[in-house]
Formats: structure tokens, C-alpha cells, sequence
């Protein structure tokens, strides 16, 4: 079944009350979530049963469930999904975005998406930037695909000349770590295409210690990097990304509404992880309270304690959920600082 506001339970809310109100600020700017529409799956396809119609309302409902009696905004980004059609749910998700001035969107692009489409969408549609994905890779090799496989030198050449963002989620079995994508991403931003300005999402795509250990003191090295940290529930990366890198670079996002607003976590194990939905599962908790809380609040609680070892500052989780954010995206919120 389709997750759903309704599916917040008083375990939830006493880990919100508890643990996470006074760490959550006024302000959320998420800067990974997704919109969806199963109307658009193409003929022969079908969304994953977990996938319901998530428009501009349904993110706010959710907003207000989450974070209560916080302003949020969002950096909405296209949904990669097999057999979806691109160019309905793009149409359609920029109207919804529409419908908050001070939200954004990154369009969903494949290798198959036409250049004048993109552009077009940049110029008279609001997009500032891209989300490509390695389903979509020309190889057929959704696991080992490099950078350009899915996301072609054509649009990384308007997007250099746009000036666009472009969300990552990297490939290949090491992520960051990965030496051709550490290759791919020196060569992009200090000489091909330094206008890019890139998000490398999921912590450079870190859900285990390792990768983001391997890498960090490359990838800080590199101009136009930014990360966001949706779904990361492992708090070890995110004590690497909090201590090493610079902390301006740093976005939150929550990977919502279907990727982590489910009972569970993205669960380690060594340098792999898995999606570990508790209703799948029949666990069995003897010893303690068994009731599992929504994987956002896991990583929400993994954020707090990342701050807490790396000595953050109030105004350094100010600027996690928002303001970098919204210096980065021309944001205005409405509440007074």
C-alpha cells in the first residue's frame, strides 16, 4: 500500500516530541523529494505498489506531520522510474512546483530527452537544474554505469552553460569512493564543465561508513560540490561528511515521500546496505520496545548526533536545513529570522 500521513504513529510523535523538536529548526528546506503521479506510467507499466499519488499537497501534508508548525520549502526533483513518461511527469511536476513560489525543481532527464526540451523548461519554466538517474543508462548496467552513461556530455554541456544544478545519485559498487567517479568528477568541475554545480546525493551516496571515508578529502577539494544527506539512517557517514567537509556545502534532504517515510531504515552492513522495511519483516523484540519509528526521524536522529560529535553550532543546523539551501536556490522565506 501507498505510504500516507495516516501511517505516522504516538511512537513517532514521542520520538518528535522527545528527541527532535528542539533540533529541527523553524525552517526546513528540502532539497531532495520527490513528486509522483502513477498516471503517468507508460503503457505496460506499472508503479511499485508502495507508490501512490504524491502531488504539491501531499508534500506539505506530510511537512506539516514531520516538522510541525515549520516553514517548509522544497527542491522537488524529477522521479526516475522505469517506464515512466518523462515528459508528462515533468509537465506535471512543474505545474505543482508552480504552485510555491519558493520551491524549485530538477527536471528528470534521460539520455533520450530532447536538448530543445530541457532548455526549454530552463527558459520559460522555472527549472534550475537536472536529475538524471542510472536507470536510464545507455549501457543497460544500472549498477556499474559512469557519469556520462546517463547523464550524456550534451546536457552536462547546457547545464554547464546554464549554470544548472544537477542532482547525482552515482553509480558503480563504491559510490564517491569509485575511482572512475572520482576521475569523472575532478575532470567535470575544475576543467570541462566548471559551471556545473553539482549535489552528490545520499552523502555522495555514503549509506555506509566506507565510501565517504575513502573520499572525502578529494571531494572537498573540488569546487561546485555539494551534498545532500537524504536517507542516510548510519550515523558514521554522517560524522565524516559533519567533520570533514565544509559545512556550507551540506543540504538536508528527506528522499520523501516513498524512500524514507516508511517504518524502518536503510540498514549497513559493512561496506553494503539494504532498505529494511519492518513490514516485510516478522522481527521479534523480547528485550525492548519493539515499535519501529519512520526511517526519516532514524536519519533525523542520526543528523543530531553527527552535530552533536562534530561540535555543530545552532547556527551550523541552521544552515543544514535551510539557509544553505536557500542561498543556494534564491529562497525567501516569509518568517522573520
Amino acid at each position: 500500500m501507498p505510504v500516507s500521513p495516516n501511517d505516522f504513529t504516538s511512537h513517532d510523535q514521542q520520538i518528535w516530541d522527545e528527541e527532535l523538536q528542539d533540533f529541527v529548526p523553524d525552517r526546513v528546506l528540502d532539497a531532495h523529494i520527490h513528486l509522483f503521479d502513477p498516471a503517468h506510467m507508460s503503457a505496460g507499466s506499472a508503479a511499485p505498489s508502495h507508490r501512490g499519488l504524491n502531488d504539491l499537497s501531499s508534500l506539505q501534508e506530510w511537512a506539516a506531520r514531520l516538522y510541525p508548525g515549520r516553514e517548509a520549502h522544497f527542491l522537488v526533483l524529477g522521479t526516475p522510474i522505469p517506464g515512466i513518461d518523462v515528459a508528462a511527469h515533468n509537465h506535471w511536476s512543474i505545474e505543482q512546483v508552480r504552485r510555491d513560489p519558493q520551491s524549485r525543481m530538477n527536471r528528470l532527464v534521460t539520455p533520450a530527452c530532447r536538448m530543445e526540451d530541457i532548455e526549454r523548461d530552463v527558459r520559460e519554466r522555472g527549472v534550475i537544474g537536472l536529475k538524471p538517474y542510472r536507470f536510464f543508462s545507455v549501457t543497460g548496467d544500472v549498477a556499474q554505469c559512469r557519469i556520462h552513461e546517463f547523464l550524456p556530455h550534451a546536457q552536462m554541456e547546457l547545464a554547464n552553460e546554464k549554470g544548472l544544478w544537477v542532482t547525482m545519485h552515482l553509480s558503480r559498487f563504491h559510490g564517491c569512493a569509485d575511482e572512475h567517479n572520482l576521475h569523472d568528477l575532478r575532470e567535470y568541475t575544475t576543467h570541462r564543465y566548471p559551471k556545473i554545480k553539482w549535489i552528490l546525493a545520499h552523502c555522495a551516496r555514503s549509506f555506509t561508513y566506507w565510501p565517504i571515508r575513502q573520499a572525502v578529502d578529494q571531494l572537498r577539494d573540488l569546487p561546485n560540490i555539494w551534498y545532500d544527506i537524504s536517507a542516510v539512517t548510519d550515523v558514521r557517514p554522517l560524522i565524516t561528511l559533519f567533520s570533514r567537509e565544509d559545512r556550507r556545502r551540506i543540504l538536508y534532504g528527506s528522499d520523501g515521500v516513498t524512500a524514507t517515510y516508511f517504518h524502518g531504515q536503510y540498514a549497513a552492513m559493512g561496506r553494503a546496505w539494504q532498505y529494511i522495511d519492518m513490514v516485510r519483516f516478522d522481527l521479534k523484540f523480547p528485550h525492548c520496545d519493539g515499535r519501529p519509528i519512520l526511517a526519516i526521524y532514524e536519519q533525523l536522529l542520526s543528523m543530531k548526533q553527527a552535530a552533536e560529535i562534530a561540535q555543530w553550532s545552532k547556527s551550523d543546523i541552521e544552515n543544514l536545513f535551510w539557509r544553505n539551501a536557500a542561498t543556494a536556490f534564491n529562497v525567501k522565506f516569509a518568517t522573520v529570522p
